[in-house]
Parts: C-alpha cells; structure tokens; sequence
C-alpha cells in the first residue's frame, strides 16, 4: 500500500497556493511559529488573513494535533487539515468544526487532493498569541505607532504584551502581525535570510515567482 508522506503533500498544497494567489498581495510561508516557538503551522497564506494548513500525512501520527489546534485557533483566521487516508476519520474528531478538510490520497510519486469540508472563518482570535508571534524590536514598533512606547525600553516581553493588548485594538494588532510577516518573508527573498523553514513564496507581481523553490 502506497502511504502519503509530509514532504509530497507540502509540494503539492505550495504549488496550488501560488497557483491561486498569483499575483495578489500574499506571501505563503512554511513552519509558521505559533505560541512562542511551541508549535508550527505547516504551511500559512498571509495576506489579509491567516490561512493555515496542517499536513497529517499517512506516515504521522496525530499525538499532537489536539493541542495544535487550539493554539492554531487563537491566530488563524482559517485552518485547513490535509490529511492521509489513514488519519482521517480520527483526525476530524480532534479538530474544531469551523476548519476545513481536504483528503491526500497517493498519486504515482505524487498526491491528490480532494476538499471534503469547507470550514469558516474563526471568531476567536487571541490579541495575546498574536502579540507574541512578533520579536521585541516588532512589538516596540508596534507600541510607537499607537504612541505607547513610553518607559518600553525597561519593560520585559510580557510587560510590552500587556500594554499592547490593553492599549491596541485587537483587529489593529492582527494587521500588524500580517504585515510583519510578509515583512519578514520578503526579506528572506531577497536576502536569504532564512526567516521560515523554506524559501518564502511572494506571490505579488513584482515577484516574478521569487522564492518559489
């Protein structure tokens, strides 16, 4: 029996995303840090929103997808699991009802795959988590563009949250969060500076398919 594996389906989901957001304003990067370094969502979309997809291949295992999936919940603003036959009815049961499903099946030395549940949009971001996806320096700059970077250079890390979250509008940090890491994706493109766990995609026209790899 021929299994799917993490690698094919990674290949197969970034080549369908630059397909569909070719030429927009939209980055798509992989292992986007969540929770401090905790967890990771295999592959993101970020342009207006987070658009996470979980690969759980046959050869995985879904020990970890239950806690995955609640701290996904408190950034994205979608989530897709991209799951091997194997997982599948198991993997659904862990995970929230507002993600979507899309089923990996082998195809030669390749993968299809098939959309079996379309979710919607999550309502439950946390201002908190989202904070804490930037650096100091990002959340600092965050703090003087809404004037409250007073006294920062003193305060600790979960100091600078508190008075972002307090302080800030949460669809105000949200955006920046989006921003800095189309920030972050770009620079890794023309610098290569290694930012994500592979070569960012930019997918807006001035591009030209950098990143692509």
């Amino acid at each position: 029996m021929t299994l799917t594996n993490d690698p094919i389906i990674r290949k197969v989901i970034r080549q369908r995303l630059a397909t569909t957001h070719d030429g927009q304003d939209a980055v798509i990067v992989d292992e986007l840090r969540v929770g401090r370094g905790s967890a990771r969502i295999d592959v993101a979309v970020v342009n207006g929103l987070i658009d996470g997809f979980e690969i759980k291949s046959d050869k995985d295992t879904l020990e970890r997808l239950e806690r995955q999936a609640m701290l996904y919940g408190e950034i994205a603003d979608r989530m897709t699991l991209v799951v091997g036959e194997r997982h599948l009815d198991e993997a659904v049961q862990l995970i929230p009802d507002w993600w979507s499903v899309i089923l990996a099946r082998p195809h030669g030395e390749s993968c299809r795959l098939r959309s079996l549940r379309k979710g919607h949009r999550n309502r439950s971001l946390s201002a908190w988590a989202l904070v804490n996806m930037l650096e100091r320096q990002e959340l600092m700059t965050l703090l003087s563009i809404h004037s409250l970077q007073k006294g920062a250079s003193r305060k600790i890390f979960s100091e600078l949250a508190d008075t972002a979250t307090s302080g800030i509008k949460a669809k105000d940090i949200a955006s920046f969060v989006k921003h800095v890491l189309k920030v972050r994706a770009t620079f890794e493109v023309l610098h290569g500076r290694s930012a994500f766990a592979r070569a960012a995609i930019i997918c807006g026209p001035s591009s030209q398919g950098a990143g692509l790899l």
